[in-house]
């Protein structure tokens, strides 16, 4: 192998390379499986909306007007389950918009949840919220530092001494 032939391939042996961290891979993991649980039982729910939603298991506890109102609610929030989705394999895409999406959709899907569920189902709540707290702070890609590139270049055995 030729000196010149080395010198140009150390450069793409310590090429960045950009990874998704591991705790974003972990947190988006346990989400979109979350998620997709969430989203088929729902699917299931938009089929049999009638048979599962029906008045007389309410009874008049439940306000008119939501009720009124509660096919289109839930289907605002099987769009929004399906977008989150897809903004969490946006993340996966190493599209950092796809994180913005993501905390976006579930806010909006958090409060309609509240709103439409009765009686409210906090523990649903909280872990949205701790999903969200997980998943705002992680950086969506890792990068090689450059004091890694620097190193290397003062370790390379085939630099001529005479050249500055």
């Amino acid at each position: 192998m030729d000196e010149k032939q080395v010198i140009k391939d150390l450069p793409n042996l310590f090429k960045e390379r950009k990874h998704v961290t591991l705790g974003m891979k972990l947190v988006c993991a346990f989400a979109i499986t979350y998620y997709i649980l969430y989203f088929g039982l729902m699917t299931y729910f938009v089929f049999n909306f009638n048979s599962v939603y029906d008045k007389v298991y309410f009874g008049d506890e439940l306000n008119d007007m939501v009720m009124d109102n509660y096919y289109e609610l839930f289907i605002a929030r099987w769009v929004l389950q399906a977008l989150i989705i897809t903004s969490l394999f946006l993340v996966f895409f190493k599209k950092r918009w796809g994180k913005f999406l993501f905390m976006v959709f579930t806010i909006m899907l958090v409060a309609i949840q509240y709103q439409t569920i009765y009686p409210p189902a906090w523990l649903i709540y909280i872990l949205e919220i701790v999903i969200l707290l997980l998943i705002a702070p992680l950086r969506v890609v890792s990068k090689f530092t450059e004091r890694i590139q620097i190193e290397t270049q003062k370790i390379n055995p085939f630099k001529d001494k005479d050249k500055k």
